[in-house]
């Protein structure tokens, strides 16, 4: 899909019974570099995440609708990227826990190499069995889909016919992607289809009457790009 084709999307998909949603994943923390499970932890961005989130805040301004609220995980590496987009749209985030991500219990602050060594064998079940296997301390992906399915419901049934912005995480957004288009939750995993990249955008329509979302936009990072080319951010990225 062109640039044109996905602002003419966007525009269409501002209805009286549609909620359109763009969902952002945070700016990069220095623990997001060194690949490291950051879960809950409250790791803040780094100087390249505030520059990712700035860039990104103009990208949102130059959309072609005008939004109404704008909500992120209460998590500081979400906060700061909403506060940063919310400077430029005129909006205050407002915080929910139900958008952080999953809880990573015992393996918080660890490399996958740290991981494996306490816990041989767990990386492997966690991608295996996404879902049925809990973090050792944490939670599963299904109880953060959960989680977020239900914070995302009570934030959207209060904007009909607006436009929104919630500012997420990773796996968490990944978890919710599942749940609006009913995509299996290991399948989608596993195919990486829904990963988005630090401030990589989604955007979604929800239509109220029918409960149906159609996918408008998926990680979009054009404003990342130069010269036309996407920057690439690590496959192995992952953020817990």
């Amino acid at each position: 899909m062109t640039r044109k084709e996905a602002r003419q999307k966007i525009i269409k998909a501002i209805t009286v019974k549609k909620t359109l949603v763009y969902l952002v994943r945070h700016g990069e923390t220095s623990w997001n570099a060194e690949q490291r499970f950051q879960g809950h932890v409250d790791v803040e961005l780094s100087r390249k995440g505030i520059s990712q989130a700035e860039a990104l805040a103009t990208w949102i301004a130059d959309q072609p609708v005008h939004f109404a609220a704008l909500f992120s995980s209460d998590l500081k590496r979400a906060v700061q990227t909403a506060q940063i987009i919310g400077r430029r749209v005129g909006l205050e985030p407002q915080l929910y826990r139900g958008l952080r991500e999953v809880h990573g219990g015992e393996w918080q602050g660890l490399v996958r190499a740290e991981i494996e060594a306490r816990f041989p064998g767990k990386l492997h079940m966690w991608d295996a069995q996404l879902d049925s296997f809990t973090v050792p301390g944490g939670e599963s992906l299904p109880d953060v889909q959960e989680r977020i399915y239900t914070t995302y419901e009570r934030i959207v049934a209060q904007h009909p016919g607006e436009a929104i912005i919630i500012v997420s995480h990773g796996a968490a957004l990944i978890a919710l992607l599942a749940a609006l288009h009913d995509w299996d939750l290991v399948a989608t995993w596993q195919s990486r289809q829904a990963r988005m990249g630090n401030t990589g955008v989604t955007v979604v329509s929800h239509d109220h009457d029918q409960n149906k979302h159609d996918l408008i936009l998926l990680n979009s990072s054009e404003h990342l790009e130069a010269d036309g080319t996407p920057i690439k951010q690590p496959a192995g990225n992952r953020d817990l």
